[in-house]
C-alpha cells in the first residue's frame, strides 16, 4: 500500500502509530450523530484496532483493508481517514470520516477522490458502494459529488443494511 498526495494533502497508510494521534479526533461525539460508531474505549484498544487494520486482509482473507489516515502535506495533525474494504472478485466498501475541525474545508473531497482513483486503477476494483445516513446531508452531498449514485438497499452485495442508510454505489469508468 502507498501513500498518495494531493495538492494540499497525504493520505498515509494506517499504521498502529497513529492510534495516539487519532484518539482525541475519534473520541469527539459530534461525529456519531449519523454514524454507528463507538468511540475507542481507550488508546490501548485502538491500538490493537489499528493493529488488525494494518495486516491488511481479514483473518479469513476473504477482504482486504485499505486504510489510510489524511494529514496535511506538510505532515502534522491527523484529520481523519479514507478506507475501503475490498472483497472478492472486485468490489468494495467506501467510507471517510474527518474531524470536526476539517469540516466544510474541501478536504474529504479532495482525499476521496485521491483514494478513488487509486482503488480503480491500483486495486482493480470496478464497484464501490457506500453508506450513509439519510439525515447526513454533508456525507451524501458528498458521495454524489465523487459521482455516487444512489442505489436500492436489495442492490448491496456485501450484508445487511441498515433501514435509516442510504446505500451508493460507483463504478469504473471505462
Amino acid at each position: 500500500m502507498k501513500q498518495l498526495t494531493t495538492t494540499r494533502l497525504r493520505l498515509v497508510p494506517l499504521r498502529v502509530e497513529h492510534a495516539e494521534a487519532m484518539f482525541p479526533l475519534l473520541s469527539d461525539p459530534r461525529i456519531d450523530e449519523f454514524i454507528e460508531h463507538e468511540p475507542p474505549v481507550s488508546l490501548e484498544c485502538l491500538q490493537e484496532r489499528y493493529r488488525r487494520l494494518e495486516t491488511r486482509h481479514s483473518p479469513d482473507g476473504a477482504e482486504q483493508w485499505l486504510n489510510w489516515i489524511i494529514q496535511p502535506l506538510e505532515g502534522g495533525a491527523c484529520m481523519g481517514f479514507i478506507q475501503a474494504t475490498k472483497h472478492t472478485p472486485a468490489t468494495a466498501d467506501f467510507a471517510f470520516l474527518l474531524g470536526p475541525a476539517y469540516w466544510g474545508r474541501g478536504i474529504a473531497l479532495e482525499a476521496a477522490g485521491s483514494a478513488l482513483h487509486t482503488l480503480f486503477t491500483d486495486y482493480a476494483i470496478s464497484s464501490l458502494f457506500a453508506m450513509a445516513d439519510k439525515r447526513n446531508v454533508r456525507s451524501i452531498a458528498l458521495l454524489i459529488k465523487l459521482g455516487f449514485q444512489k442505489v436500492e438497499h436489495a442492490a448491496y452485495p456485501h450484508g445487511a443494511v441498515l433501514p435509516s442508510d442510504h446505500v451508493f454505489q460507483l463504478n469504473r469508468s471505462a
